[in-house]
């Protein structure tokens, strides 16, 4: 299964599965590396690492919704009734009796003019008689009749018998119907509903120099932010490749200095030995390996001390003790490691492009 290594730009971490990589949040511009590609490149430019990227959704805009102008609808309320208010039961009395006393009132002078008329009259072979008679009914309501009487007197004579007069009476009545006055409510005038539109501003040329402004200065920040983050993605493959120059190429960096140590016959007096460091980084640890000879240069002892923290650019030393039966040396460094570096010499990690890479 293929792994990743990936540097943030301060450290190199991996190895990891593409799984592995979904949690730890890496953007397209990371530097990335596995075995088998030749040089550190940025995982956007890996078709197999693209999906893990977190993708985030453009800015959301609410659709406008058009506004429709609402017209006043008239609406017309139906005229109100008022009921004839029911008189009380004594009121009720009180017009009955009092509509009695009008009506006899009436009939009494009505029937003193026909008396008169019929006087007037008489000797007519026909006359007319017109009689007005009121009622009331047990809701207050007078009804006035007017009645009129056509008298028709014929007379028949015959030979030999004696006249005779048939009067007949024909009464023609019609109703007159007074009632009581209704009272009726205006009709209630229609509501009107009435929608004012907004009026629209238009902008002042200053403030449209200053939206202009504000968006030429977004714009401009926009462009500053992501000239910085090309900036540290350029930064971080320098970074990384320069850190692989380093463990590729460590004897030119992590090297020793001048030797000086005294012999008294066939021994040899504590020395100091002396490790520069060239890199940029700092060295965490560097093991050194002593070997005691003597004049026919044979190894006749061997002793490993070891050197830590050594700073970027500077040199530290290292003790070696003495030895009695001795009298010539050979220094060799054999173990080097580095966080920063992610060094770790001599360990081999398969991959013959970077074999001292760790984490």
């Amino acid at each position: 299964m293929k792994k990743y290594y990936f540097n943030d730009g301060t450290s190199q971490q991996g190895p990891f599965t593409i799984e592995e990589l979904k949690g730890k949040n890496i953007s397209p511009e990371t530097p990335v590396w596995y075995d088998g590609l030749p040089d550190w490149t940025t995982a956007g430019q890996l078709e197999e690492l693209r999906p893990i990227f977190v993708h985030t959704p453009p800015p959301f805009h609410a659709a406008t919704v058009p506004v429709a102008e609402v017209k006043p609808v008239a609406t017309t309320k139906p005229a109100a009734v008022t009921a004839p208010a029911t008189p009380a039961r004594s009121a009720k009395k009180s017009t009955a009796w009092l509509s009695y006393v009008l009506a006899l009132v009436v009939l009494g002078g009505v029937g003193y003019l026909v008396y008169q008329d019929m006087e007037k009259n008489k000797g007519n072979t026909n006359s007319t008689t017109t009689m007005m008679t009121s009622a009331t009914d047990s809701t207050g309501t007078t009804t006035m009749q007017q009645t009129t009487t056509e008298q028709a007197t014929s007379t028949m004579t015959s030979a030999g018998d004696t006249a005779k007069t048939e009067t007949i009476t024909v009464a023609n009545t019609e109703p007159v119907t007074t009632t009581p006055a209704t009272t009726t409510a205006n009709a209630t005038q229609p509501a009107t509903v009435t929608t004012t539109k907004p009026t629209a501003t238009k902008p002042t040329p200053a403030e449209i120099k200053a939206k202009q402004a504000e968006a030429q200065k977004l714009a401009q920040k926009k462009a500053e932010e992501e000239k910085k983050k090309l900036q540290a993605a350029q930064a971080a493959l320098a970074a990384a490749a320069k850190e692989k120059e380093y463990r590729n190429n460590w004897p030119k960096y992590i090297t020793f200095g001048k030797l000086d140590y005294n012999t008294k016959g066939d021994g040899i007096d504590a020395f100091n030995v002396p490790v520069f460091n060239g890199t940029n980084a700092m060295v965490d640890k560097v093991t050194v390996r002593v070997d005691y000879m003597k004049k026919d240069k044979k190894v006749v002892k061997s002793e490993t001390i070891f050197i830590y923290n050594i700073p970027p650019g500077s040199g530290l030393n290292g003790k070696a003790p003495e030895y009695k039966k001795g009298n010539n040396i050979k220094v060799f460094i054999t173990g080097v490691t580095s966080r920063k570096l992610h060094f770790c010499y001599p360990a081999n990690n398969g991959n013959p492009g970077d074999p001292y890479f760790c984490n």
